[in-house]
């Protein structure tokens, strides 16, 4: 997952959500974001919108399993790891992104493929959040994600984000619009996680063509 932008305030501006010193000081620009990373979502208190960091994965129920970074969109609501948060008020997040990767199976390796909006506003991922954790939640994928993976993040319109944080609804859980999403093969420093900087975002000097319903 990236989340490039430079400052915190672009993001809350273009959320409309407010931040505190706090989760300011704790902001960087990512750009290979790792599962138990610190991030931010966006979460709904006394009627307004709040930015706040916290740690991708929410701890699994089953002994000594590791955080759960996923989290079926189908099956959510009734597993025991998110019930809680589905059913909270608290519960719901939105995830906010400007890109994230999936790999394809190329005869030279495993190659990286950074998908985001052509028009580089955020991606709004639907999340669950639960005591400083979040989670992501997937659906099936659109027809340009199911070229290179059987599932894709739930990505919502702004419209859907209001609708999410106020009240839990597996109907906007859904695939992505086609046209929404492009995808671009960039450099295999991604494949490590030790690596975060804007190099994770150059343009693959070979590989598979670049994923575009256009």
């Amino acid at each position: 997952m990236t989340l490039s932008k430079r400052e915190l305030l672009e993001i809350a501006d273009e959320l409309a959500a407010a931040f505190d010193a706090e989760a300011a000081a704790a902001y960087r620009p990512r750009y290979n974001l790792a599962p138990t990373d610190l991030h931010f979502v966006v979460r709904a208190e006394g009627g307004r919108r709040r930015l706040e960091a916290a740690r991708w994965g929410l701890p699994s129920t089953v002994k000594g399993r590791p955080p759960l970074f996923n989290a079926r969109a189908e099956s959510a609501a009734w597993k025991g790891a998110f019930r809680s948060a589905w059913a909270s008020a608290g519960g719901r997040c939105v995830v906010p992104a400007d890109g994230f990767y999936e790999w394809k199976t190329t005869p030279d390796g495993r190659q990286p493929i950074w998908f985001h909006r052509p028009d580089g506003k955020l991606l709004l991922m639907a999340g669950l959040w639960e005591a400083g954790r979040f989670t992501v939640l997937t659906t099936l994928p659109n027809q340009l994600l199911g070229e290179v993976h059987d599932r894709m993040p739930a990505l919502l319109t702004e419209e859907e984000a209001a609708a999410w944080l106020a009240a839990s609804s597996q109907q906007l859980l859904h695939p992505a619009a086609e046209g929404l999403l492009a995808g671009r093969p960039v450099s295999p420093r991604v494949n490590s996680v030790r690596h975060d900087d804007p190099a994770c975002l150059t343009p693959a000097q070979e590989g598979p063509r670049q994923l575009s319903l256009v």
